[in-house]
């Protein structure tokens, strides 16, 4: 009898133990989120020019520009505090065609993302992921 009431708390033990790592549907992990190092080197390279590589809409072609670019490290503040992620990756890869992004100037960068990795990311969503997730990290409180 004493070695039935020890394996009681055992039994509960084991089952409290192997419950643990069981995952419901409402429990599994987010998916990883974009690597904003790779999103900042990409930012650089296809966005830095305009927009400057402090994102404030100074970079060295921006001279050049009809209508200058946006500051992009303000973006959460004209949206009513809140960095509009789908908006910026809209516009990213299939280019202005929202009035409040400015100058038709903006290049579509869908197309040029694609070719960068055409097997790994076919549809270059990564890269405007991490250019997504990149500024964000720039947004002034």
């Amino acid at each position: 009898m004493a070695a039935s009431r020890a394996l009681i708390p055992l039994g509960v033990l084991c089952a409290l133990t192997l419950g643990a790592g069981h995952k419901t549907r409402d429990q599994q992990p987010s998916p990883a989120a974009p690597a904003v190092a790779s999103g900042r080197e990409t930012f650089k390279t296809y966005c830095g020019s305009c927009h400057g590589e402090d994102a404030k809409g100074n970079g060295p072609a921006a001279i050049a520009m009809k209508t200058p670019p946006p500051d992009l490290t303000t973006l959460a503040r004209r949206h009513k505090g809140k960095y509009p992620d789908g908006f910026v990756g809209a516009v990213i890869k299939f280019g202005r065609s929202f009035a409040s992004h400015g100058s038709e100037e903006m290049p579509v960068w869908g197309g040029s993302f694609r070719k960068i990795d055409p097997v790994n990311d076919p549809t270059g969503q990564q890269h405007v992921d991490q250019v997504v997730a990149y500024i964000k990290t720039l947004q002034v409180k």
